[in-house]
Order: structure tokens, then C-alpha cells, then sequence
């Protein structure tokens, strides 16, 4: 089956269609093929991420591929205002899909596109960087993102994730925040 029919269309209809063409674009990503690169223009998508989603106090921090594993140790949510909104999201998105009467579907995206992301992360991932805890995290992280932008879309709030996905399909890296200092790669 193509990627592109992960989600039953014929079931689900044109709410899976959407769906199936975000999968199709998460699973044609090139990982990490600009870590390490800064680039103002991500800045600036970052910035409106943080906008979108109501965070205004937070500094961004550019890495280098080697700061990678040093800078996911000391990864934290505590203290965090963008935490604080990012971890409400998956039920706010939950509630908006169980109104549309979409429960099933959701189950069918967090079921499928877990495995679908994996193995493209996994290769691009090993092929960037060396260090096994560090992979193991950044193919949990791209997973993670792809099945929330996947339900985002199915909760019709697409506007809130759009920007983390562009920012993966330009090959950077979202890595994640310490407090309110949020990590680029």
C-alpha cells in the first residue's frame, strides 16, 4: 500500500485525504540535512509558531550537530511557558476530533503514523549523527511531532503545527526547549 493510502479514504473520507497528503509530506523528509546550518528565515518561523500558539517570553539557541547529545541531556519542560501550552494540545486537538466524531480515525493516525515516520527518521537520523541515545531521541521526537501535526490536521487546527512541519521538511531541527531557551538545529 502507498504511503499515500495509509489512511483508509474510503472510509474516512476527505478529512483522510488531508491526513494521507501530511503523511506523504512527513514521510518524504529529508531529517537533518541543514543541522547545524542557522538560518535567520527559521528564526523568524519559529517566532510565528510562538505567536500562533500564544508563547511571547522565550530565546532561541542555535546548536552545532556535536551539541546535539549535550544540549538533549539537559533538555527541560519545568519552567517552561511553551511547555505549558504544548502539553495541553494533544487534548484540546482529542476533544475538537471526538466533537467532529472522528475517534476512530484518530486511532487508525496514532496507530499508523508512528511506523510510517520511523524509518526515514531512523535512516536520516543515523546517517547525521553518530551516537545511539542521541537517534534513538531524535527518531522519538520526529514521531512525535508527525502523529501531533497529523492530529492537529484531523482537529482542523493545522495553523498551530504547520510551521514545526515546514521547518522539518527545510531539514531543521525544532530540537525542543530548557526552560524558556529553545534549541534550533
Amino acid at each position: 500500500m502507498a504511503l499515500a493510502q495509509l489512511i483508509n479514504e474510503g472510509k474516512y473520507g476527505e478529512t483522510a485525504r488531508s491526513v494521507n497528503e501530511l503523511i506523504d509530506k512527513l514521510t518524504t523528509i529529508n531529517w537533518y540535512s541543514k543541522a547545524g546550518q542557522t538560518n535567520p528565515d527559521v528564526e523568524g518561523k519559529l517566532a510565528r509558531f510562538m505567536s500562533a500558539v500564544g508563547v511571547h517570553n522565550y530565546d532561541i539557541k542555535w546548536i552545532t550537530k556535536e551539541q546535539v547529545a549535550e544540549t538533549i541531556g539537559k533538555l527541560s519542560f519545568e519552567n517552561s511557558e511553551l511547555w505549558e501550552v504544548l502539553k495541553e494540545l494533544p487534548d484540546q486537538f482529542r476533544k475538537k476530533i471526538d466533537n467532529f466524531g472522528n475517534q476512530q480515525l484518530l486511532n487508525d493516525v496514532v496507530d499508523k503514523v508512528p511506523e510510517a515516520v520511523f524509518h526515514g527518521a531512523y535512516k536520516h537520523a543515523y546517517e547525521a549523527f553518530n551516537e545511539a541515545d542521541t537517534i534513538k531521541f531524535l527518531v522519538g521526537h520526529a514521531m512525535y511531532i508527525s502523529t501531533l501535526a497529523c492530529t492537529a490536521e484531523l482537529a482542523d487546527e493545522k495553523d498551530k503545527i504547520s510551521i514545526l512541519v515546514d521547518l522539518l521538511v527545510e531539514g531543521h531541527l525544532p530540537l525542543g526547549p530548557q526552560g524558556n531557551t529553545f534549541y534550533l538545529l
